[in-house]
């Protein structure tokens, strides 16, 4: 069974427990109600900025999907910013003391007139001279893409790669002599995280900030893919070197970061537990 295939039945099993109904299009099960497929209901503020995104994954329906990547990234993200402790889950993504505000779909322009790139969260605070930015992936890195594109128009002005390091620009370079053939990362897609790195450079450069790019991802261990994927981000890295604040973390260890959150109540933590982490061990304490 293909590892996006055995997500799909993962999360068709947990919500047949539940007693969700579900519909299946394209052969993937989704919830027919978004409800069905969230742990608490998104503030007129979550959903206003997921409106507002590129996917518009809420009106859209896309949000539905049990395999869904905005509907893992809300549940794992929003019930910080009802219950007042985005600090707690600040923390636990390794982000600095201080933070304590929380926007989806943040997105970063580079182009005038182009589609700026979006990133699932950004975790910042007032006091801060810093943003953590975090891009989410749920099956994505199960699915191989031997074609990637980063299109000429990044190459005309050398100006918008001046505030990252040559090396971002030479592998981005590189990337796109490789378009006329397979590109060499078959299950990362790194030309999307060149994007982010180079709109987070320039939007931070603007109000005088640092950035760090989190990467987050979901792990299947015993995936071949899995395999490959964290390969290609290794080598992703060392193309870039470490004057680039990018940093990977997998939800399997921010669900442990997680556990260990004072104010995460049992109930929270039993349904992602029990729906994405099933392998892992739910702790003892509840609040």
């Amino acid at each position: 069974m293909k590892t996006t295939e055995l997500i799909y039945t993962q999360q068709k099993e947990w919500a047949d427990k539940r007693g969700i109904e579900l519909h299946l299009y394209s052969n993937k099960p989704y919830a027919r109600c978004l409800s069905g497929n969230l742990y608490c209901q998104p503030s007129s503020e979550t959903v206003h900025e997921f409106e507002i995104g590129k996917g518009n994954e809420i009106r859209s329906g896309k949000m539905r999907a049990l395999h869904s990547s905005s509907a893992l990234v809300l549940n794992i993200f929003e019930y910080w910013r009802q219950s007042n402790h985005i600090d707690e889950i600040a923390r636990a993504c390794g982000a600095p003391f201080g933070t304590t505000t929380m926007q989806f779909e943040r997105t970063y322009p580079i182009l005038v007139g182009g589609t700026p790139p979006h990133l699932d969260v950004e975790l910042s605070g007032e006091r801060l001279n810093s943003v953590l930015a975090i891009e989410s992936k749920f099956t994505e890195p199960y699915q191989r893409h031997t074609k990637r594109t980063i299109k000429e128009k990044y190459f005309t002005a050398p100006s918008l790669w001046a505030e990252l390091p040559s090396r971002c620009r030479e592998l981005a370079v590189r990337i796109h002599e490789e378009e006329q053939g397979k590109t060499s990362f078959a299950y990362l897609d790194a030309p999307q995280l060149l994007k982010h790195l180079l709109g987070l450079s320039l939007t931070t450069k603007a109000s005088n900030k640092a950035f760090e790019l989190l990467y987050l991802w979901y792990e299947v261990p015993s995936s071949p893919e899995a395999k490959k994927h964290r390969l290609e981000l290794e080598q992703f890295k060392q193309c870039l070197g470490d004057e680039v604040r990018l940093r990977d973390m997998t939800y399997q260890d921010l669900f442990e970061a997680i556990r260990k959150c004072p104010n995460a109540s049992k109930d929270y933590l039993d349904y992602l537990g029990q729906r994405y982490f099933p392998s892992q061990t739910l702790p003892i304490h509840s609040t």
